[in-house]
């Protein structure tokens, strides 16, 4: 609000042969209309010209000398400083409007970036190592050469140290100790024990179970170490597998704020540009700690299984991934938001058909979908189509009201055919 007596400074200064108007004194452009309005509660006088020039009681405006016209803030449509606008369905057809709903539900989250890829191996290796030290008391009829079938047990490792943590768990169990023995849960799963195995524990079955390891995935024997009742640690390589196909090593960054996003295994897809239409299938296999102060990144590895000819090392890619998903979550199609310098806005499908539009503010954005945080409830249709044409309306038809006085002029209120 600009007060009366800087008008009245900028007007003394603006034109020396016509006086000053002070807000509150009335001129010889006032109207009766406007003396009555300004009777009403919530209104203010704004200069057609200069927005800016705004004052509480009729005058002239202090840079062009127009008379400032009343804006009776009382017919301002609430939660928004944009009228209605009513359209016929012939129009609304034209314009091409579609509607949305927004909705609570899950978002999936969707990282894209740029990867490089750092390694091949033709070979594909996989080193299968015992998850604790013991001695083997299992060890499949495997030679060099011989295929393995994914999910093929391969060898068992029995240790003093599983055994014991066995007998308590299952005792912990057994005196209704339920959250010891939850606490024993992952410990006895680090040191190779299946869901399975543990189930039988639970059952009674005597705690002398052994360690297991199985096929990852089809392939083939590389190399073979050890017999039963040797001893072995957790480094000591028993099985060296080759799979069918190479594998595709991709480096790839994320930003700051997709930190708490991404884990081990996640689904990835992987696109080149020198091969169009391929998608590649992955998965994410190692996430590094936070790196770059002033980048801010986060380095992620992930490998695909395939052996196209087309792909080099060095080369760079698009990578997509299927990071962690959000519930509960008020979303609506990304494309109905219009971005302002002022702030975002969607238009509102009312109940009598009429279109508004509302100042939303938005959250993440994926998939196509954006987060709503405020601005707009559960079940509520917007356009998500031709939003901007009805919204262009909405700010003539409030340019046009605010130039408004109060001699009964009629205002537009509706795109007709």
């Amino acid at each position: 609000m600009i007060s009366s007596g800087l008008i009245g400074f900028v007007a003394g200064h603006y034109s020396a042969d016509r006086p000053p108007a002070v807000a509150g004194k009335k001129n010889q452009h006032s109207s009766p209309a406007l003396s009555a309005a300004s009777e009403a509660e919530h209104v203010s006088y704004v200069c057609p010209m200069h927005p800016e020039i705004v004052a509480d009681q009729p005058g002239d405006c202090p840079i062009c000398g127009m008379p400032l016209v009343a804006h009776t803030h009382a017919h301002t449509p609430q939660n928004s400083a944009f009228p209605a606008v009513k359209i016929s369905p012939t129009v609304a057809h034209n314009l091409g409007v579609r509607l949305a709903q927004a909705h609570t539900g899950t978002m999936q989250r969707k990282i894209e970036t740029i990867g490089k890829i750092t390694r091949i191996d033709p070979t594909a290796r996989q080193i299968l190592t015992p998850p604790i030290s013991g001695e083997l008391s299992f060890v499949a009829d495997k030679d060099a050469g011989d295929q393995v079938k994914k999910g093929e047990l391969l060898f068992a490792v029995s240790s003093p140290e599983l055994l014991a943590l066995q007998q308590e768990f299952q005792q912990s169990f057994t005196d209704g100790d339920r959250q010891s023995a939850t606490q024993m849960l992952p410990r006895l799963q680090q040191y190779g024990l299946s869901a399975e195995q543990i189930s039988r524990l639970q059952q009674g079955e005597p705690p002398r179970l052994a360690a297991q390891v199985f096929a990852k995935e089809d392939g083939f024997v590389f190399f073979r170490r050890g017999a039963v009742g040797d001893p072995v640690n957790r480094g000591f390589t028993v099985f060296n597998l080759s799979g069918n196909t190479q594998t595709v090593e991709v480096t790839a960054e994320i930003f700051e704020r997709q930190w708490n996003w991404v884990e081990t295994n996640q689904q990835a897809w992987m696109t080149v540009r020198g091969l169009p239409g391929v998608h590649f299938k992955g998965r994410v296999v190692r996430v590094e700690p936070p790196v770059g102060y002033t980048t801010r990144s986060l380095e992620i590895k992930i490998k695909f299984k395939t052996d196209h000819p087309g792909l080099s090392q060095s080369m760079f890619a698009h990578i997509s991934i299927d990071a962690q998903s959000r519930n509960n979550i008020l979303q609506i199609p990304k494309d109905a938001v219009i971005r302002t310098g002022d702030g975002d806005r969607v238009v509102k499908l009312l109940d009598d058909g009429a279109y508004q539009p509302v100042a939303v503010v938005c959250g993440e954005a994926s998939a196509g979908m954006i987060e709503i945080l405020s601005g707009l409830n559960d079940n509520d249709a917007v356009v998500a189509s031709g939003q901007f044409l009805i919204d262009s309306e909405s700010n003539l038809q409030a340019g046009l009201r605010r130039l408004a006085n109060d001699n009964g002029q009629r205002q537009p209120n509706a795109i007709d055919d």
